[in-house]
Order: C-alpha cells, then sequence, then structure tokens
C-alpha cells in the first residue's frame, strides 16, 4: 500500500479515536474530581476544567500506530522499551493530575525513561564529529550524558509550554509534521507514518482543548508528548550527514527549547529553583498584549516558522544548516525583543562640546544643529518659552575658539 494511503489512513484513525475518546475521559475526570482550578495569576482558564486528557491523546496513538502496522505488514522501529517508557511517563502525568508529585520524584521518573531509552540504543549520534568519531569510548562519555539531558529537557519543555488553550498540543503537532518530513526526506518513510498519526491525534484532541478548552491534557499528555518528541527525534538521522543530523530536531523544537531556557536563566540569576513555577513565559507575555486565540496563533506561525527552516535544513550541507541556524537565531532574537525579553538601554541626553560654535544650539532654537550666525539659525537664544541651553563660560586653559555646549536630544 503506497506511503500516502497509509499516512492518511493514520492520521484518520487516530483523529477519530482521540476524538471519541476525549470526551470520555472528560467526563471520568468530573466524576474523580480530576480538575485543573483557575488561580488568577499563572493559570489563565477562567473556570475550573478536567484535566488528565492526556489518556485520549494515548489511546488515539496506541490505537492508530497497531492498526498501521497491521495494515502496512511491517514494524514502525521502535524498540520494545519505547512502548513500555510511554505507559509510563502517562501513569506518573495522571498520578500528578489526580494527586499531585512533586518537582523532584516527576524528575526522577523522567530520568528513569531516559535510561531506559539509552539503554536501548536511543542516543544522540556524534559519531558524524571529526574529533569524537575515531574513539568510540570518547563518543560515548559525550553521547550518553547529553541524551539524557535531551531526553529531560524536551520533556519539561512540552511541559512548560503547557500554560494556554491549545498551545502544547498545537506546537508538538507542528514539531512532529516538520520532522516527519525531514525524516521522509531522508528516506524513512515508517517514521513519517509516525509523525502523521500523532498530528491526527494532537488534531482530535484540539477539537476539545482548543480556546475555550473543556478538557486539558495535564501531565499525562504533556509528559507523554514531550517523550514521545525525544524518542522520534532520537529514531533515526534528520540529515543524511550525521555531522549536521543532531541540528535538525533543535530546529524544530525552536520555541519550547527557546522559553525552557529563558525560565532556567530566569530562575538561576533570581537563586529560584529550576522547577519553581512563575508567570513569564513567553506565551504569557503574549496573552497580556493581545487576546488568547490570537496569542496561540501567533504562536503557531513562530513554531510552524522553525519547523520549516528544520524541513530546509534536513536536505541541505553545511551551508544550508547554516542559514537556517542563522535564520532561527534572528527568528528568537525578534521574538525575545517584541516580548521585552531584550531591552535597549536607554542613552540620556549627553553634552557635546564643538569648537568654533559661539553660542548653543539645539533641536528647540532652529530644528537641528548649527552654527552661530548661520542663516538656518537666530542669532540669539531665546529667552522665554524656549529650550535653548545658555553658553558655558569659557574654561582656563582653553585656547583658540570659544567652546559652546550643545545639548543633544535622544531623537539623534
Amino acid at each position: 500500500m503506497p506511503v500516502l494511503y497509509l499516512a492518511l489512513g493514520g492520521a484518520a484513525t487516530a483523529f477519530a479515536v482521540t476524538a471519541a475518546a476525549t470526551p470520555i475521559v472528560r467526563r471520568a475526570a468530573v466524576r474523580g474530581a480530576w480538575v485543573d482550578r483557575p488561580d488568577g495569576v499563572r493559570k489563565l482558564h477562567v473556570r475550573t476544567t478536567p484535566t488528565a486528557g492526556g489518556i485520549a491523546i494515548f489511546v488515539g496513538i496506541s490505537v492508530a500506530l497497531g492498526l498501521l502496522g497491521l495494515a502496512s505488514q511491517a514494524p514502525l522501529g521502535f524498540h520494545p522499551s519505547v512502548y513500555v517508557g510511554a505507559a509510563a511517563i502517562v501513569l506518573v502525568g495522571l498520578y500528578d493530575d489526580i494527586r499531585g508529585l512533586g518537582f523532584k520524584r516527576k524528575f526522577l521518573a523522567q530520568l528513569l525513561v531516559a535510561y531506559a531509552l539509552l539503554h536501548a540504543g536511543y542516543r544522540v549520534d556524534l559519531s558524524g564529529l571529526p574529533f569524537l568519531s575515531a574513539d568510540v569510548y570518547l563518543e560515548a562519555l559525550y553521547s550518553i550524558p547529553l541524551t539524557l539531558l535531551w531526553v529531560v529537557g524536551v520533556v519539561n519543555a512540552v511541559n512548560l509550554v503547557d500554560g494556554v488553550d491549545g498551545l502544547a498540543a498545537g506546537i508538538v503537532a507542528i514539531a512532529f509534521a516538520s520532522m516527519g518530513l525531514a525524516y521522509a526526506a531522508t528516506g524513512a518513510p515508517a517514521l513519517a507514518l509516525v509523525a502523521a498519526v500523532v498530528v491526527g491525534a494532537l488534531g482530535g484532541f484540539l477539537l476539545h482543548n482548543f480556546n475555550p478548552a473543556s478538557i486539558f491534557m495535564g501531565d499525562s499528555g504533556s509528559l507523554l508528548l514531550g517523550y514521545a518528541l525525544a524518542v522520534y527525534s532520537l529514531s533515526g538521522p534528520a540529515n543524511l550527514d550525521p555531522a549536521l543530523a543532531p541540528v535538525i530536531p533543535v530546529l524544530a523544537l525552536g520555541l519550547p527549547l527557546l522559553d525552557t531556557s529563558l525560565s532556567v536563566a530566569r530562575r538561576a540569576t533570581s537563586k529560584k529553583a529550576v522547577f519553581a513555577p512563575d508567570r513569564d513565559h513567553i506565551h504569557h507575555r503574549m496573552v497580556d498584549r493581545m487576546p488568547t486565540r490570537k496569542a496561540v496563533f501567533v504562536l503557531y506561525l513562530v513554531a510552524a516558522g522553525f519547523g520549516a527552516l528544520a524541513v530546509l535544513a534536513s536536505s541541505s550541507g553545511l551551508t544550508g544548516v547554516a542559514v537556517a541556524v542563522a535564520a532561527a537565531v534572528a527568528v528568537a532574537a525578534g521574538l525575545l525583543f517584541r516580548l521585552d525579553y531584550i531591552r535597549v538601554p536607554y542613552a540620556p541626553p549627553r553634552l557635546l562640546r564643538l569648537p568654533g560654535s559661539a553660542r548653543p544650539v539645539g533641536p528647540a532654537s532652529g530644528g537641528g544643529l548649527h552654527p552661530a550666525g548661520s542663516e538656518d539659525g537666530p542669532d540669539e537664544p531665546p529667552t522665554q518659552g524656549g529650550s535653548a541651553t545658555p553658553p558655558e563660560p569659557d574654561r582656563p586653559g582653553m585656547r583658540g575658539a570659544e567652546v559652546s555646549a550643545v545639548r543633544v536630544s535622544s531623537q539623534y
């Protein structure tokens, strides 16, 4: 069966199953009081909302992948420990949704599933780097901790962006779509099918999760999606050059990784715990400036921009990847500037001493900087209603021409 038909069938199945399972999970959450209550500070919703929607996403993806494997009569290439880890991380998130779980225990659970992936052969491949390719032990020395950091970092990155209705689901869908196209470009159609399934499941969930949401994915969903993204990004080369392949997932996940980096830096500089909650994420600043739906759509566009750069870089050489990285840095800098994370320091007016001027001249005395006696400005400074600066008396030791103090407005 053609890959395109399998992709469409898998996406449609995941969409339908997730869309149908979500109301069932919502009713169970209401009966069990698995709800998220607004606090008026960090939590931006206005009414108590059922959570644990990650269960529906898990069911939709699992059913669609199972049917897809039967239809294609070929394995999708995942180690059995991947499915065990996915079930485990969903249960951890569900427990947190229902009873609450401290960040230390969640962090420990993330480390355990990351180690299980490492044991199953999933790791950040650094063999393409010239200074590591000749020594397998030296490469493992860097690859192992980097893999643990990547898995835990991506899991928490998705968890941190899950702060506005529909935001995390949409951003993860865009990231999976871009990674799927990258894998398709490098000759891995089975991985592209997996991306189609996840995108379909998230589309079905967004029917209920987009603003105003009737259910939240909760930690059961955000931890699952972060784990799935981490596994997916380690499942194959996203560029034919192994030295460039690790760059592609970073580009595809540009927005959540950017927000996570800001959060870690912000909390470290303020001497707070890395996992301490606050209300200064990118989505918080966006919804403070515009309606929630508009903010979410704008962030979708930003995420799509990062994803497009990842797709372009997947089929490019060193020059193309460098251009994509530079463009991603420019997009990130522009976003941070617009949201006032980056501020241009204000320079107060300065006194410039210009030789050869007989009197002070400024914008208020004639619209510009003019030497004394010129036709563009009056010879006499105004005495009422004007803002010209009176001449500064000559200083001892000065030779030659008189020196004037010219106040330069900040508009120059």
